[in-house]
């Protein structure tokens, strides 16, 4: 039988390998790099802002639906702009899937800076919200 705490504990524990993983990145970004990016560049770190970390499929739906209303009634002067030529280019809000935990994600954005800034903003709404640090993927090369 579960322990009914069983399911904080394991978020707690991703949480922190979330964490240490960031720590690891930022660690291997070399020497005089801040591991911040002022453009989006591909191969060039972006940003996320991690609005929220489930197993179940339905709340990830529901807090994508909570997080897209929150982007659109923001002031066009709070919401930067996305780093474009991503998966999510144009999808401000959305949600990835990683054995066993679904992400639901806002940006991605070019600078730390600026996810700072919307988590800062996004804090009242979902209190559990972090940046996320990733690697903007390289463009398939023409043949």
């Amino acid at each position: 039988m579960p322990l009914p705490n069983a399911l904080p504990v394991r978020v707690l524990t991703v949480l922190a390998g979330v964490w240490m993983s960031g720590m690891v990145l930022g660690a291997c970004s070399g020497p005089g790099s801040t591991g911040r990016s002022s453009e989006g560049e591909p191969g060039t770190r972006i940003y996320h802002v991690q609005l929220r970390l489930t197993e179940d499929k339905g709340r990830a739906t529901e807090a994508l639906g909570r997080a897209s209303r929150w982007w659109r009634e923001r002031p066009p002067a709070e919401r930067p702009p996305l780093v474009q030529g991503t998966s999510s280019s144009g999808r401000p809000v959305t949600i990835t899937w990683k054995a066993p935990l679904y992400r639901v994600r806002l940006g991605p954005f070019a600078t730390e800076t600026q996810a700072e800034a919307v988590l800062d903003a996004a804090r009242p709404a979902f209190p559990e919200a972090f940046v996320a640090p990733n690697r903007a993927a390289a463009p398939a090369q023409k043949r």
